[in-house]
């Protein structure tokens, strides 16, 4: 382990702790595309890991999980509608 490594990880661990604070703040168009790329990143690199090396028993259920629900994040976002855009024939 080098610093470049760590700081890589530091920044992975970052991005949904940034994500709570970006998703409020964050206009609609920006806090969707910003979702899915998070979403997309993060499901990415815990998929890489697992080939990586062997996971154990714990890893790949915790890898499995964070997998779903970001690929559930990268769903609802793709899915999401404009709240500003609604008209009345919808509601």
């Amino acid at each position: 382990m080098n610093e470049n490594i760590l700081l890589g990880a530091a920044i992975l661990m970052e991005i949904p702790i940034a994500m709570v604070l970006l998703s409020r703040i964050l206009n609609y168009k920006a806090n969707r595309w910003t979702n899915i790329m998070a979403g997309i990143n993060m499901t990415l690199v815990q998929t890489v890991t697992f080939f990586a090396s062997a996971p154990t028993k714990y890893y790949l259920f915790c890898g499995i999980i964070e997998i779903a629900t970001t690929l559930v994040i990268v769903w609802l976002a793709w899915k999401w509608i404009n709240p500003g855009k609604v008209t009345k024939s919808r509601i």
